[in-house]
């Protein structure tokens, strides 16, 4: 009898020691952009692959990094990302270059496929900042592209990015939705830095 109320006992206390932990929100890269109409006839007759994007660690991961002041970084504990940014950016920019349909064909990085022109995607930053008694927020993002040969390896045209949004929501979901603006500006300089290359 002992031994059961013993048991008994030891079920209750497990369970009043159980943590139930809140749910993790988890946030998506997604943009927005209305292309204009413009028409590069030049690179209509080439292919070209978009590799996955370089990065920092940080970017790679589906954690949620934000900065505050010139030298802390932190993580958010209950929001991530639904996807990595290199990944997600990286689809960001395929789903440009199809819908500019300056191309014959857009490839991913996993397509086998020859293709003419290579796009390299460098994520130098794609993080919120707060300063350092957190009263303020902002989101910074920057990329540089090279636009290489496929043949030859050569670098055809290459340029840098850059976008800094204010955050409106002292939060992960403010964050969020300045990262997004963010990126949607760098699409459209990339998406005219193609209109002049493509000339």
């Amino acid at each position: 009898m002992y031994r059961y109320i013993l048991i008994i006992a030891s079920l209750f206390l497990f369970s009043a020691c159980s943590i139930n932990k809140p749910a993790v929100a988890e946030f998506r890269i997604n943009t927005n952009l209305i292309l204009s109409d413009e028409n590069a006839q030049m690179c209509l007759d080439k292919s070209i692959k978009v590799a996955q994007a370089f990065s920092s660690n940080s970017i790679m991961s589906i954690k949620m990094n934000y900065a505050q002041g010139p030298n802390k970084q932190f993580v958010y504990s209950q929001s991530q990302w639904a996807d990595a940014p290199n990944r997600a950016i990286t689809s960001e920019v395929e789903r440009l270059l199809k819908e500019s349909k300056f191309f014959k064909s857009v490839q991913t990085s996993k397509s086998r496929s020859n293709n003419d022109l290579i796009l390299e995607i460098n994520i130098e930053d794609f993080m919120q900042y707060f300063n350092e008694d957190s009263t303020e927020s902002y989101a910074l993002a920057a990329v540089s592209m090279s636009l290489l040969d496929a043949s030859s390896n050569s670098v055809i045209a290459s340029n840098s990015f850059k976008s800094r949004v204010q955050v409106k929501q002292l939060s992960a979901e403010g964050g969020v939705e300045a990262l997004n603006s963010a990126l949607e500006d760098i699409l459209s300089q990339t998406y005219q830095w193609f209109i002049g290359v493509c000339k």
